[in-house]
């Protein structure tokens, strides 16, 4: 990451990646939205510090990975078009409120240290929104995770990222809602 950016705030940063965003996936001829998504996920995921970043879908009782990035030094535990129970995740007790959108040290708290995920993919922060259509129905989430506690996670990347998930969901929109 250039020395510019790491003196910059994260929200900041990721602000600017969902603006890039918003204009990349407006011209879809010349940049192909998943390929484009994927790109500023892995931005995302390195601007905030994070091991894994993904774009889920919930289909039906199913939390599907549609598009994910994965640190270089983390082996891939999570990849695109692989699903789970969504009643098993953290995306839905996030959407329902029963979670917070950001878990700093998921051993601190007693759900989100239950949930057999957390063990499974060694969550020891989380980091969640909602992408929401302009129908109002919940598409999905926009999470990512690290293997270690990060006690600087906080309403500003919470902020950050739900600018992020916003222009995820005008992308969706725009493509007819898949």
């Amino acid at each position: 990451m250039p020395a510019s950016e790491r003196s910059t705030p994260v929200s900041a940063q990721l602000s600017t990646i969902a603006r890039e965003l918003a204009v990349a996936t407006a011209d879809a001829a010349s940049h192909p939205q998943h390929r484009a998504l994927s790109a500023f996920l892995a931005r995302v995921r390195e601007a905030l510090g994070m091991d894994i970043a993904f774009v889920s879908q919930f289909a039906g009782d199913q939390r599907v990975f549609r598009i994910v990035s994965v640190a270089a030094a983390v082996s891939p535990r999570v990849a695109p078009g692989q699903s789970d129970p969504l009643v098993d995740s953290y995306c839905q007790r996030i959407v329902e409120g029963r979670l917070p959108r950001a878990i700093p040290d998921t051993a601190a708290s007693p759900e989100a240290r239950a949930l057999p995920i957390t063990q499974r993919l060694r969550i020891g922060a989380y980091l969640s929104v909602p992408i929401v259509l302009k129908n109002g129905e919940v598409y999905g989430t926009l999470c990512c995770f690290s293997h270690e506690p990060r006690p600087d996670l906080g309403d500003a990347e919470v902020l950050g990222l739900q600018d992020v998930a916003n222009v995820i969901a005008a992308g969706i929109d725009g493509a007819g809602g898949r």
